[in-house]
């Protein structure tokens, strides 16, 4: 099993399977409330990836260098030392991958790379053309996070793949 992990508060987390690479879970990005800030929750990240009962690869995307906000590079910082931290705690075997690489290898360049949430999503539909890709039932628009936290596990697939061969 690999987990995708598109590590901002806004992210999500989805588990494949490393042979078909069909859905195995998905959520969204678990968060809590600490100093008036939302953060990422690694107790929940822990427990959902606990529940999975599986070995697993964890990849998890690397923070961008530079953004719109000092605020939005430090947000994105945390998550991912949290998230890094609670892998290297529990020795799960993880692996970095950064933004402009999965990009580049799941977005097939068919579609401009400054439209990739629209990108994203064709080739989340075309990989997984039954997955509904909302956060809840009520939601009226795919969730960015878990599509791009699925492109993330494929992406390793990917690499698995060229590596056995």
């Amino acid at each position: 099993m690999i987990i995708g992990v598109d590590n901002g508060l806004n992210g999500g987390l989805v588990a494949i399977s490393k042979e078909t690479g069909a859905v195995i879970e998905k959520t969204v990005m678990p968060t809590l409330h600490r100093c008036k800030k939302r953060e990422v929750d690694t107790r929940a990240v822990y427990e959902w990836v606990m529940a999975l009962e599986s070995e697993f690869v964890f990849a998890i995307e690397e923070p961008l260098r530079h953004a719109k906000s000092s605020q939005a590079v430090r947000s994105m910082g945390i998550s991912f030392g949290k998230l890094l931290g609670l892998a290297e705690s529990r020795q799960w075997d993880t692996r970095c991958v950064q933004v402009r690489n999965w990009q580049r290898s799941m977005l097939d360049h068919l579609i401009p790379l400054h439209d990739t949430k629209k990108a994203a999503l064709i080739k989340a539909t075309v990989l997984a053309p039954e997955e509904c890709w909302q956060k809840s039932k009520r939601a009226s628009k795919p969730h960015d996070g878990m599509v791009d936290a699925f492109l993330i596990a494929h992406y390793i697939r990917r690499e698995f793949m060229v590596n056995l061969s």
